[in-house]
């Protein structure tokens, strides 16, 4: 119901006091006095005083009279209602009361008490519409308390979701940083490398070529110092056969010819005795160039040559040469 609570029991006190006055003017018309009689009303001890209706004039109907002695007609007095009065407060011992006023006292009474339980009931059903009121009011509190309740779950809800989603978008930038910067330093670290491996590479070339010029300045060194230990070997070879000419004494055919191996000290002595390489056939020749050779040391070692060098010399000897020496 969407009735007012307030409006509501005066609602039912309105409608309570409307029939206490029908039940009133209906019994008022039922019990009409006649002509003559006092007046009567009806208090009822402990109800709200109830305003009377407006007072009304009483036509009496007229009295049948005897045909032979007709009596004069008597105009009824005017019944005049009673001004309200306050509820007088009960008498310890009311004095009694004709049959009539005790009967209308009684249905009164009994009115009354009809009067009372509906009050009772229209005030049992306002309570119990208060009742209802208030359990639906608390119903709708209840109900308004739990969708409160369920929205503000699903907020919080919603964002939880929401702090989620943005703590693995935040996660998933961060994770994407640091693929980055991963991919970043491998790259780095890949150029670093690759420099490394050409200047390593470069570093390689430039010592093989450095290596190798080094060794063709070291082959090329060995080669002119070959060549100039050539140079002073032969050099040194003529020498000694310039002194072996000069200690020849003897003439043999030119035709003969031999080769001698001699071994030689730091300072030019012959260690041993020379050797025949290649004889020439007659030993008397051979003997004559041991002899010779052996005459003509000690020998000058030759400055700027080592002494693996001439330490051990093999010469050629030509019979035309020492003959004409």
């Amino acid at each position: 119901m969407n009735e007012n609570p307030r409006t509501l029991p005066l609602l039912l006190a309105v409608l309570l006091n409307v029939a206490v006055l029908v039940a009133l003017f209906w019994t008022f018309h039922l019990n009409v006095p006649s002509s003559g009689s006092a007046p009567m009303q009806a208090s009822l001890q402990g109800e709200v005083p109830i305003t009377p209706p407006a007072p009304a004039k009483v036509t009496p109907t007229p009295i049948p009279t005897p045909a032979p002695k007709p009596l004069p007609k008597t105009t009824p007095k005017p019944v005049t209602q009673p001004a309200p009065k306050p509820i007088p407060k009960p008498a310890p011992k009311p004095a009694p009361k004709p049959a009539s006023s005790v009967h209308k006292a009684e249905e009164a009474q009994a009115a009354a008490a009809q009067l009372t339980a509906a009050r009772a009931a229209a005030e049992k059903h306002a309570q119990e519409l208060a009742a209802r009121q208030a359990a639906r009011k608390e119903a709708l509190a209840k109900a308004a308390a739990e969708k409160a309740a369920a929205q503000k779950a699903q907020e919080e809800a919603a964002a939880k979701a929401a702090a989620i989603k943005a703590a693995e978008a935040e996660a998933a930038r961060q994770a994407a940083q640091r693929a980055a910067e991963l991919k970043k330093q491998l790259a780095e670290q890949a150029a670093k490398a690759a420099q490394e491996a050409r200047a390593k590479a470069l570093q390689e070339q430039l010592e093989a070529q450095a290596k190798a010029q080094a060794e063709a300045n070291l082959a090329a060194a060995q080669a002119r110092q070959a060549a100039e230990n050539q140079r002073l070997a032969a050099l040194f070879i003529q020498k000694i056969q310039r002194r072996v000419y000069q200690a020849w004494d003897t003439t043999f055919a030119n035709t003969l010819r031999c080769e001698v191996a001699i071994t030689l000290s730091p300072t030019g002595d012959i260690i041993g005795q020379p050797r025949i390489v290649s004889g020439s056939g007659n030993p008397a020749f051979d003997r004559a160039v041991i002899q010779a050779v052996e005459s003509a040391a000690p020998f000058v070692p030759p400055v700027g040559l080592s002494y693996d060098v001439f330490k051990q010399v093999v010469i050629k000897f030509d019979a035309k040469d020492l003959n004409h020496a």
